[in-house]
């Protein structure tokens, strides 16, 4: 999540004409795609947004991508290979919600797709004893965040037995219960370099202060992300900007967890370049 910041800089241009034809091909995606509808958020007020992340640039981009994602299984859209099949969603997984936008999104279109489809979706009870086709969690350290995330879910008519959020550092409290069966995986982090010691508050500017290469939290999120999620079919979409080094990234994602990393959206939100990396597993998680 963003503030200011300016355009990268040549340490930061690809390394390889391979990473750079990739990042080539993201910007084709999100050029080519339609821009979706965003979840209702009447229900905040100006105030809210004094205590939580607004959507901007980056939270568009990936919502953006994820509906791509979704349409590739649905309409033909021009993603050349992948896509999430929504009769395999089983449980979402957004780290840092903020409002919640991606998720709530995400929750609208799987709801959606079972009801064009007309299928009957595998039905699991919750632990409370309420069916439920997807189970979506969201986590946050900031308690407003946590309660805005619950009103945006509830203004767009996901159930509540549906939604669950806890107010926790990164995914810490679900890294048990969920490790290897998180199928979607969604993460804007703070991103924008900062100095360390603005890093790990619990208010609104937590949202973007990211440490030296806007890479602080990111660094503690990434071997969670490889422990939770599913494989095979498991993906993580996460928001970077090309100060934090995504092609580092996708290479030590790789050689430490077996993930595959490869930039999946990318667009230029005036200074800024955004990048969505999509993170799948190539072999079930073992530790590091």
């Amino acid at each position: 999540m963003a503030e200011h910041h300016p355009l990268r800089t040549p340490d930061q241009d690809p390394s390889t004409a391979a990473y750079a034809r990739l990042n080539a091909a993201a910007e084709r995606r999100a050029k080519d795609c339609r821009s979706v509808a965003m979840p209702s958020l009447r229900h905040l007020r100006m105030r809210d947004y004094d205590v939580v992340y607004e959507p901007s640039d980056d939270t568009y981009l990936l919502i953006d991508a994820i509906g791509a994602e979704l349409d590739a299984m649905q309409e033909n859209c021009n993603i050349e290979e992948g896509g999430i099949k929504p009769s395999d969603v089983r449980t979402t997984l957004e780290i840092g919600c903020g409002t919640g936008t991606p998720t709530v999104y995400l929750a609208m279109r799987l709801r959606e797709s079972t009801r064009q489809e007309g299928e009957r979706p595998s039905i699991d009870a919750n632990k409370d004893g309420v069916e439920s086709s997807s189970m979506h969690y969201v986590t946050d350290i900031n308690a407003d965040a946590i309660r805005i995330a619950q009103s945006t879910a509830e203004e767009n008519g996901i159930p509540a037995s549906d939604f669950r959020a806890h107010q926790c550092d990164l995914a810490s409290d679900l890294l048990d219960p969920l490790e290897g069966k998180v199928d979607v995986l969604i993460f804007n982090p703070p991103y924008v370099p900062t100095p360390d010691e603005e890093v790990g508050s619990s208010g609104i500017e937590a949202s973007w202060a990211g440490g030296k290469d806007g890479r602080v939290v990111l660094d503690r999120a990434l071997p969670q992300i490889a422990r939770l999620l599913a494989y095979p079919r498991g993906a993580a979409y996460v928001v970077t900007v090309d100060d934090n080094y995504p092609e580092q990234i996708a290479k030590e994602m790789e050689e430490r967890y077996g993930i595959e990393v490869v930039p999946w959206f990318r667009r230029r939100a005036r200074n800024e370049f955004l990048t969505i990396l999509k993170m799948t597993p190539t072999r079930a998680f073992s530790g590091e």
